[in-house]
């Protein structure tokens, strides 16, 4: 799994949706938001996969069809 983003941008992206950081479990940061489950993302040397960015943007694009 490649660690490419910067957890900065990750952070703002969440933050950006109305997303809270709540917690940090060694490696996940925990973001949470009224009325949704809770999102794990883990994090290694301050970078995040590529591929946890595009699950949530995922996300997000299906949310704002409903």
């Amino acid at each position: 799994m490649a660690y490419e983003v910067d957890f900065e941008e990750v952070l703002k992206l969440f933050e950006s949706h109305g997303w809270q950081l709540k917690r940090i479990y060694e490696p996940y940061r925990v973001f949470v938001k009224d009325g949704q489950l809770p999102w794990l993302i883990p994090v290694r040397n301050k970078k995040v996969s590529v591929e946890y960015l595009q699950k949530f943007k995922n996300f997000i694009q299906g949310q704002n069809e409903e």
